[in-house]
């Protein structure tokens, strides 16, 4: 999957992550196949940029989906500890946390 510039797209593109707006409004779901009417809309929404999927890629797999829950749970303490007085009930915290997560996740595993 690349991020390609909205001038940069084609008919038959498939989107690889749902498009919104900044009031969080879906645009384009994940999967759907580009239309030129589509991209017209990407385009007057001011959409820079969108995820899309070349032909062979794989799908992208998230490793917090995969990951052991004993490792899960020691990556979540960690991560938690670098917060002082969390608000696990804050929507923007826990959106905060879920990218942080996601990322040391993903992060390479140094040798």
């Amino acid at each position: 999957m690349r991020r390609i510039k909205t001038v940069s797209l084609q008919e038959g593109m498939v989107v690889s992550e749902d498009v919104k707006n900044i009031d969080n409004m879906l645009l384009i779901p994940s999967g759907c196949i580009l239309t030129a009417r589509q991209i017209g809309i990407l385009q007057a929404w001011g959409v820079d940029n969108i995820e899309v999927k070349f032909n062979g890629e794989p799908d992208k797999v998230d490793k917090l989906d995969t990951m052991p829950a004993d490792a899960l749970e020691r990556l979540t303490s960690e991560v938690r500890a670098s917060f002082w007085k969390a608000d696990d009930a804050d929507p923007v915290f826990a959106e905060l946390f879920k990218v942080i997560l996601r990322r040391r996740a993903n992060r390479p595993v140094a040798n």
